[in-house]
């Protein structure tokens, strides 16, 4: 009796093994998943900006809970729109940079662009508002009296023609020259959004050859650069080429005269989501639109926000609102060099000398040549921006002379300036991994997202399924991107009787955790 009690205690021993040993097999032994090439990108570092406009943007930030990157990508578009022309940085005879800027800030929709944008601009469309009200009277007169004289100049040629009075003539020849040489006032525009190439080419020979197009929704002006509005479908990319370096550009239209511009300088800013850089045609890679961009691709907040965020304060507003007035209120007959000191050129060199050690093979801008060629000069305009930047709120606000802005650049303002050439290298690692990536790793990636948010150890398929059926209509097309995130280990498939389960690396659930807790979040103003 006690014999058969040992064999069954056995038995039962030896079966519980077995059972423990299936479970091991079962189990998965998870590593690390195989990731996708994609960076580890720093926040945008504000304190780059003087205090009143530094202020502002993380007063933006806070009160529309978006990423730090927004208002700190359209503060840069605003300064460059309001000093283009009335400064530029001389460095050596032959070279010197355009305060004008190329911007891109990509984020997905929802993320309050709109908001950001309308907050950073309200200062130069109050101001454009208030100068068209005050000029449009004299605008008008003035029209009225060249058409005046238009009308009897052609009188004159006309009675000319009838008797050939050498005084006709006369008058002829001197009513011509007071017609062309009398300077013509028009209504100042400093902002354009979506623009036809002949249309923005207009508008620059108005203003100074000089024009900023912004947009928080930047795709429209994507498509038509690539020939929407044109008769051929053809991009049409030479003004906004040109209009980065200052190089000669004419723009020829059927049945009137051409537009000459012969140093424009065009500002872009723009926000848009990040399929549109994704899909940009390989015509403004291969022309090197792309490369004259300034990049920034931060982490979304959506999921992540405030509810109650704080407003705004008032002086810190105000401030802002007027010191911008007064970057655009300063008159200059042309515009004004601002030169590196020496200390600041040493520091310039020694970028430029770090960024010569990327270019060869396996450095960080080995693949981003072209774009991070012209790298150092992109620095040196936001260095001469910074620069006017700190000082403008020391000038009066009646008579902002142009005068009282120190001309040297010191190395203090140069280094400032150089802490954004490692944000643009990172972000722009991501620009350019972007449109390098095709839809089938687009959609591994945006699966991978779902999967993430979800925060779980084990999802049914069917969640999944239900969740992402807009983008995967069929279920062929879910399962073989669900069969890549496998094979990358960032999940395992297992049936649980009818039910089909994806098992998520605990790896991925622990990062989840660490990314939530160390989130790229908006900073509260500081209200200094």
């Amino acid at each position: 009796m006690s014999l058969n009690i040992e064999l069954m205690a056995e038995y039962e021993a030896e079966k519980e093994v077995k059972k423990a040993e299936r479970k091991k097999e079962n189990q998965i032994e998870w590593q690390e998943p195989i990731q996708f090439d994609d960076y580890m990108l720093p926040p945008f570092p504000v304190d780059v900006f003087p205090r009143w406009l530094r202020n502002y943007v993380e007063g933006v930030a806070e009160s529309t809970q978006t990423p730090i990157d927004a208002p700190g990508m359209a503060a840069i578009s605003v300064l460059s729109t309001a000093l283009t022309k009335r400064f530029y940085v001389r460095l050596t005879g032959e070279w010197s940079e355009s305060l004008n800027t190329y911007t891109i800030l990509a984020l997905p929709p929802g993320n309050r662009k709109s908001s950001v944008f309308k907050a950073l601009q309200e200062p130069i469309t109050h101001y454009e508002k208030e100068e068209r009200e005050r000029l449009a009277r004299e605008v008008s007169e003035q029209k009225a009296n060249l058409k005046a004289k238009q009308k009897r100049l052609d009188q004159l040629e006309k009675d000319y023609a009838k008797d050939g009075d050498q005084t006709t003539l006369n008058e002829i020849y001197a009513l011509t020259n007071e017609i062309e040489e009398q300077k013509i006032l028009s209504l100042p525009r400093f902002i354009t959004e979506d623009v036809t190439p002949e249309k923005l080419a207009d508008l620059m020979a108005e203003n100074n050859e000089k024009m900023a197009l912004l947009s928080a929704e930047g795709g429209g002006i994507f498509s038509i650069m690539a020939g929407r509005y044109a008769s051929d479908g053809k991009a049409n990319l030479e003004i906004f080429l040109k209009g980065f370096s200052g190089d000669y550009c004419a723009v020829d239209r059927i049945g009137r005269e051409a537009k000459i511009l012969n140093e424009p300088a065009l500002t872009i800013g723009l926000f848009v989501q990040p399929q549109v850089v994704q899909d940009v045609p390989a015509s403004f890679r291969e022309r090197g639109l792309m490369d004259r961009f300034l990049y920034s691709f931060p982490r979304s907040l959506v999921g992540h926000r405030k509810i109650s965020p704080q407003v705004i304060h008032t002086d810190i507003k105000n401030q802002y609102l007027t010191n911008v007035k007064k970057l655009l209120c300063m008159e200059a007959t042309a515009a004004v060099p601002l030169a590196l000191h020496e200390n600041a050129r040493q520091v310039e060199e020694a970028l430029r000398e770090e960024l010569e050690k990327m270019f060869l093979e396996g450095g960080e801008l080995a693949e981003m040549k072209e774009w991070g060629s012209k790298l150092a000069g992109q620095i040196i305009r936001v260095a001469g921006l910074l620069q006017v930047a700190e000082h403008v709120q020391a000038l009066p606000m009646d008579v902002p002379n142009i005068e009282g802005i120190p001309k040297q650049i010191y190395a203090e303002t140069v280094i400032k300036a150089q802490k954004l050439a490692r944000y643009f290298i990172e972000h722009a690692k991501a620009a350019y991994g972007s449109m390098r990536a095709d839809k089938g790793t687009q959609d591994v990636k945006y699966l991978l997202e779902v999967i993430k948010r979800q925060d779980k150890p084990v999802i049914e398929y069917r969640d999944i399924q239900n969740l992402t059926r807009n983008r995967f209509k069929k279920a062929i097309h879910l399962k073989t991107t669900l069969l890549e995130l496998e094979e990358r280990g960032f999940i395992h498939q297992k049936k649980e009787g009818r039910k089909r389960m994806l098992e998520v690396n605990p790896y991925l659930l622990d990062t989840q955790k660490s990314t939530h807790n160390t989130h790229n979040s908006p900073q509260t103003p500081s209200h200094r």
